[in-house]
């Protein structure tokens, strides 16, 4: 009984120490700036966009259709006054793009053959996601004096399959503020 009790002991110290060793690595990113803003969308601090419902047969038969497009504001509030204008550049990351550049749709039991497109304004031109690197859009300016600004941007239905079925559609993507 002795010597199991021994050859258990040894069994489990040899493998602790492998999940012990594992390169458990967090790296922390920061900065330290004379300005300090609030960033809101829509005038939401946890926003979500509603798009409007599309019919299937606007998306339908081509890869690529397009239709739906919603505007939505990026805006910066409570800055300290500027002295001279300041930019701010917003980078866009996709939580899960396609290899289109699109936001994947994540509804469980959601549309199928359909993504989100970020556009970079209102009728603007489209934002490649793709590859999982944050995008830089836009130029947010706080002018000489003023101690908020915002930015518009747009997001709208694509078709990525020529076959598109009927269902929600959901896509994420993370933003980030960095100061010029």
């Amino acid at each position: 009984m002795k010597l199991h009790t021994t050859a258990l002991a040894i069994a489990a110290t040899l493998t602790v120490p492998g999940i012990a060793f594992a390169a458990n690595t967090i790296n922390f990113s920061g900065e330290v700036t004379d300005q300090t803003c609030s960033a809101v969308v829509d005038g939401n601090t946890d926003p979500t966009v509603i798009l409007d419902s599309v019919p299937v047969s606007a998306l339908n038969g081509t890869v690529g259709m397009t239709t739906g497009e919603t505007s939505f504001t990026l805006q910066l509030t409570g800055c300290a006054a500027a002295s001279s204008d300041e930019h701010f550049t917003t980078l866009f990351q996709a939580t899960n793009a396609t290899t289109s550049g699109n936001l994947t749709n994540t509804a469980v039991s959601g549309a199928t053959g359909v993504a989100l497109q970020l556009l970079d304004g209102p009728a603007g031109a489209p934002v490649n996601l793709a590859g999982g690197a944050a995008v830089e859009v836009g130029d947010i300016v706080l002018t000489n004096g003023q101690t908020s600004a915002s930015y518009d941007y747009a997001v709208q239905y694509i078709s990525e399959d020529t076959t598109v079925t009927p269902g929600p559609v959901l896509g994420s993507a993370t933003y980030t503020l960095r100061y010029e």
